[in-house]
């Protein structure tokens, strides 16, 4: 019982961080038709509704923490005059008017760029309240047209980090005597960063970066430095152009570059393109990502390497950054307040099996559901059961398009527990990763084993155990790529 129940909670939390990160999880209850939710120091509360997400929660978080005196002055004037965050919300009003149902309740919209945009935006400022602080400069330069875009994409920034599991530290912004990054940022690993986000101006015809990057640059840091940059150009720029282009005007500038008369200092380079305000009301927005080592030989697009090892090895050291990345293309807002998936939490399907859970069938089998499998292009379900008399026995069952649907939001915790579902590999690493991760745990007299008939055997006895896992990880994977090609 203790193991089951441990079980669900490690399913309920692997869901809960897919959709939430590895920031501070929402606080949120029910209480007498209010729902109350804590940010940071603060508790927010609204009456409960029919349809009530988390989504309807920040179109009222963000509306009280940029002061609804503020939001009417500017509703009051004509809508090209608007402030751009007003201009969004006059959007999200037409469109949630435009799907409402016939009982007034709000149903599902399309994802635009818009609804992008306004509520990304208030999730951003959720995120630093509860996790760090929501300070009132940051609201001010919000609401000043000309520093709007720069403010809002230090706030996409913040978010990345603190749903990586960073620990962040706002700089002074209205501290003149010194220059400064925006913030500081620890690893769960104990190391820190100092970050910097610059966003161009829209309508430049030519993606370099260089002049965000030496402005970057220019701040004063304390430890090492992650730059931020959004390109801020339109959903169709060419891909190959945009990794061309911009990896170009970081590299190119690593001999050349000088701050203060003096060789610039190395940083992690990430460029971003998020575009959603310049495609508000279109639903297929293709954003971009890039990284760059200004200075950093072995990170980035332009790193190359001797070997798989080395490569692994670069991979290791550079975590730190790369989880930030894998937050910011994993980036998305939750819906329901406790992580679970929505079709769930909604009533659109119902979490029907659970694993260690008895289920009893209609011809009048009685066992313990042990595994199950989703058979997607059938849309069927397989279960294995463990039945009173200790035989096991399969039954099949169809799915409905919301089970499917759920199912595919989050796999390995569709059958109520964590069960580890197979990648797919891909590439060289994904192959070193997994030879080296399915045997990181096997002891060097066996591993020593594996290589009984390689003609350098007794130079691999030498090595340590770590580089003999390492060696057979490579050795493995480049004997799969070989047998493919052979294959092709």
């Amino acid at each position: 019982m203790i193991q089951m129940l441990q079980s669900k909670h490690e399913a309920r939390e692997s869901l809960r961080q897919s959709s939430q990160g590895y920031g501070k999880p929402i606080i949120s209850a029910d209480f007498k038709g209010n729902r109350f939710v804590g940010v940071g120091s603060q508790l927010f509360f609204s009456k409960i509704e029919k349809t009530q997400s988390f989504i309807d929660f920040l179109g009222n978080y963000i509306r009280q923490v940029l002061d609804p005196d503020w939001g009417n002055k500017e509703i009051a004037k004509p809508l090209e005059k608007r402030h751009p965050i007003l201009q969004w919300y006059d959007e999200i009003c037409r469109l949630q008017s435009k799907y409402k149902s016939k009982e007034s309740q709000v149903i599902e919209m399309p994802v635009l760029g818009v609804t992008r945009a306004y509520y990304g935006l208030a999730y951003n400022l959720y995120l630093l309240q509860h996790n760090v602080e929501l300070q009132s400069f940051l609201i001010k330069r919000l609401k000043q047209k000309e520093a709007f875009h720069s403010a809002c994409y230090e706030t996409y920034v913040a978010a990345w980090f603190i749903l990586a599991g960073f620990t962040l530290r706002l700089e002074n912004e209205q501290d003149g005597s010194i220059t400064h990054c925006e913030f500081s940022a620890t690893s769960k690993s104990g190391k820190s960063y100092s970050i910097e986000a610059k966003a161009r101006a829209p309508g430049k015809a030519h993606l370099d970066v260089g002049n965000q990057l030496y402005k970057a640059l220019n701040k004063t840091a304390k430890n090492e430095r992650i730059v931020f940059v959004d390109l801020n150009v339109p959903s169709d720029t060419d891909e190959d152009r945009f990794i061309s282009e911009v990896s170009s005007s970081i590299k190119d500038r690593e001999e050349k570059l000088t701050i203060n008369g003096e060789p610039a200092p190395p940083a992690y380079v990430v460029v971003t393109n998020h575009p959603y305000h310049l495609h508000l009301m279109e639903e297929r927005i293709r954003c971009g990502i890039l990284a760059e080592g200004f200075k950093i030989p072995d990170y980035g697009n332009s790193a190359s390497f001797p070997s798989l090892i080395h490569a692994y090895k670069a991979l290791v050291k550079h975590e730190d950054i790369d989880s930030v990345i894998k937050a910011c293309q994993q980036y998305q807002i939750p819906i329901t307040f406790d992580g679970e998936i929505p079709e769930f939490s909604f009533g659109k399907a119902e979490r029907r099996f659970v694993v260690g859970e008895v289920y009893e069938f209609d011809d009048g089998a009685k066992g313990i559901l042990t595994s199950g499998i989703v058979a997607e292009q059938e849309k069927k379900l397989y279960l294995t059961l463990q039945m009173q008399n200790g035989n096991y026995c399969i039954y099949a069952g169809a799915m409905s398009d919301a089970e499917l649907r759920a199912y595919q939001k989050h796999p390995e915790t569709f059958f109520g527990q964590v069960i580890k579902t197979s990648s797919k590999c891909e590439t060289p690493m994904d192959w070193f990763l997994f030879f080296y991760n399915s045997y990181k745990e096997t002891p060097r007299e066996r591993i020593i084993e594996f290589f009984a008939n390689s003609s350098d055997f007794e130079c691999l006895k030498e090595l340590s155990t770590e580089d003999l896992r390492l060696t057979f990880a490579e050795r493995s994977a480049l004997s799969v790529l070989s047998i493919q090609d052979q294959a092709k």
